[in-house]
């Protein structure tokens, strides 16, 4: 048997250790207030100028794609934020909450051309939450396809909120262990999938039997797993693995 872990967290977001300190990392807008704030410190020597411009956020294979966002705004999109003082954004969501499935959206912040250089970049998860009475649930499932020679990881999420992947492990059927992704690895939108490339030198060891197709996502990618859970809140309070199995 070969097994898939991956720790699934929600809730923050790898940043540069630069120019802006941001509280919080993901964004969360919820049904009811139809709004959600963030603040941005700038305890650096220097004034922080740009703008800020919010994206809709799919993903389709292995490929991420923005396009520019309907239903959400963000205010102000003007940034300048001096040195040593902080700023407040607020993202305002314009229509009716999504029905059941969360949406996903990136929050870029992009510093002036007129800044000069050493300002960092920053790209924000956004997450518009449904208008259902519990919280949406990820469903990750996972698969592994291809020869020995050639092996090509699944990861799948049915469920109808992201899942926060950190720390991915193969487990082959000896019960040897590679760590595959060190850290955080991003994210699978909800019914969205990634195929994250394993390390070069994890193929020799691949079992044999590593030959069968990928599962389609949906009901059938039940079939390849045994187990998978994620959290939902606060990262600082929530978390655990996701044990994906074949």
């Amino acid at each position: 048997m070969r097994r898939l872990i991956a720790a699934v967290l929600s809730g923050i977001c790898a940043l540069p250790a630069h120019a802006l300190d941001i509280r919080p990392v993901s964004v969360s807008v919820p049904a009811g207030p139809a709004h959600a704030e963030l603040w941005l410190d700038n305890p650096g020597p220097t004034a922080w100028t740009g703008q800020a411009r919010l994206y809709r956020w799919t993903q389709e294979g292995d490929e991420e794609r923005l396009a520019a966002a309907q239903e959400v705004v963000v205010s102000p999109v003007h940034l300048a934020v001096a040195a040593g003082q902080g700023q407040r954004l607020r993202v305002v969501r314009l229509g009716d909450a999504p029905q059941d499935t969360q949406q996903a959206y990136r929050l870029i912040l992009t510093p002036a051309p007129t800044a000069g250089d050493g300002l960092a970049r920053y790209s924000l998860p956004v997450f518009l939450e449904p208008a259902t009475g519990a919280p949406p649930a990820s469903r990750l499932h996972g698969a592994a396809s291809g020869s020995p020679a050639a092996l090509r990881l699944h990861l799948y999420n049915d469920g109808d909120a992201h899942a926060h992947l950190a720390e991915l492990v193969f487990v082959d059927a000896q019960g040897r262990r590679q760590l595959l992704i060190e850290g955080l690895a991003g994210y699978v939108l909800p019914h969205s999938h990634r195929s994250p490339a394993p390390p070069a030198d994890l193929a020799p060891e691949a079992p044999e039997d590593l030959r069968d197709p990928p599962p389609a996502p949906g009901p059938r990618a039940q079939a390849t797993a045994l187990f998978a859970t994620a959290w939902q809140g606060d990262v600082d309070r929530f978390g655990g693995q996701a044990r994906v199995q074949r």
